[in-house]
């Protein structure tokens, strides 16, 4: 690892999904949300398409239209206006569809180190997100912590695209090496915001392995207690 240089830091940057909060489980719920919403709202969905079938849609969806691959609402919301324009229903439906799934995505309750550790770098740095994600940080309660909040959605592009990091930078006025990156995927998080100058953390929750082809973080924390550990030595 290389050695940090922390009296270079003005900002740090979060990733959401997996850094903030575990994922997994809130997907899996607004899943389920959504299949019984359609079960009573508009069953001939149901009856038509299982949940892999609505993942084959997406899947073809894709292949057409690859410039949108960052943009997770569009995907949604267009594969639910596609299935429910096949079974006879109005495209419409999708935006109240894609709501209540939203709704349910954005029931995360962050892990129990995140809004202390917060709080504590809150008072010392500037703080911003960048994810590729459609989190929202209203909705959840926390956006109030963060001057700057990104999303692919928004961009344009995704994580690692250079430019995403690059608009973080611009948003915040700051050059990429007075920003720290924080987050859990080794490739958007730390190899990505690494290559433009930015100093990294990844965030191991589960204790995973590092992949060997990549170069390590500038350090390594297994919560956000860890982080703000790693900025008073």
């Amino acid at each position: 690892m290389r050695r940090m240089d922390f009296g270079a830091v003005r900002a740090i940057c979060f990733d959401l999904d997996n850094t903030l909060w575990e994922i997994d489980p809130v997907l899996a719920r607004a899943e389920r949300i959504l299949a019984d919403w359609l079960r009573h709202r508009y069953p001939r969905i149901s009856e038509r398409y299982s949940h892999d079938q609505m993942l084959e849609v997406r899947a073809a969806l894709l292949r057409e239209r690859p410039d949108q691959a960052h943009d997770f609402t569009f995907l949604r919301r267009e594969t639910l206006a596609r299935v429910a324009e096949a079974v006879g229903y109005e495209r419409d439906i999708a935006h109240e569809a894609f709501e209540t799934w939203h709704a349910a995505r954005n029931l995360c309750e962050p892990c129990v180190d995140v809004l202390p550790a917060l709080t504590w770098l809150g008072q010392r740095f500037r703080l911003a997100t960048l994810t590729n994600g459609n989190a929202d940080l209203g909705r959840i309660g926390i956006a109030h912590h963060f001057e700057v909040s990104l999303s692919a959605g928004a961009l344009g592009y995704a994580k690692p695209d250079p430019r995403s990091y690059a608009a973080l930078a611009g948003a915040l006025t700051l050059k990429p090496a007075e920003i720290l990156f924080v987050g859990d995927e080794p490739h958007a998080d730390v190899v990505g915001p690494r290559a433009v100058g930015m100093q990294t953390v990844w965030v191991n929750r589960n204790g995973a392995g590092w992949p060997d082809a990549l170069a390590a973080a500038d350090a390594s924390v297994t919560d956000l207690a860890g982080l703000v550990t790693l900025l008073t030595h």
